[in-house]
């Protein structure tokens, strides 16, 4: 057994490179609009984690990260965030633990659900709400996704880096 302030460390690393990411949403990708859309880049930052970590650990990372971001960022309804980021978290770490390993093809793919999942829960939202424009939502759904993709080279790299410096099990 590990003692615990490794593991307040371990999550601590992972809390400010989250931060670092959040940062690069804010100052860079927020600034690049392509047809009319701008990446997003929350959704894929649980989805990776949790490839890494695992079911358990990646859904409580995602409840945390979920809850700041209700907080902070502009969704569809209260508690979005906190709804889906788990719910990307566990099939993030299913794919990463049952169909392929840890890498750049795992990682595109369960970002490009996590981009999937998030968009079709405001798909949802926006049915249920009586929503027009569908098709015209569905299509930026797609483009924000392969717009959000090429910042997967950002955060990979930083989270692969802090679970293999981190990878005891506790």
């Amino acid at each position: 057994m590990l003692p615990k302030s490794y593991v307040v460390f371990k999550w601590a690393v992972y809390a400010a490179a989250t931060l670092l990411l959040c940062a690069l949403q804010s100052m860079a990708l927020n600034q690049i609009h392509a047809l009319g859309l701008t990446p997003f880049l929350y959704p894929m930052l649980p989805a990776l984690v949790a490839m890494f970590e695992g079911p358990r650990r990646g859904a409580v990372f995602a409840l945390v990260f979920g809850l700041a971001c209700g907080l902070l960022v502009p969704a569809p309804f209260p508690g979005f965030f906190v709804l889906i980021f788990p719910v990307i978290a566990i099939v993030s770490a299913w794919v990463a633990e049952r169909l392929l390993s840890k890498g750049l093809l795992c990682a595109l793919i369960v970002a490009a659900l996590a981009m999937l999942l998030t968009g079709g829960l405001r798909l949802v939202v926006q049915i249920l709400s009586g929503g027009r424009y569908l098709g015209l939502m569905a299509r930026m759904v797609v483009g924000e996704g392969l717009l959000t993709l090429p910042a997967l080279l950002a955060a990979l790299p930083l989270y692969r880096a802090i679970y293999r410096r981190c990878a005891a099990d506790y």
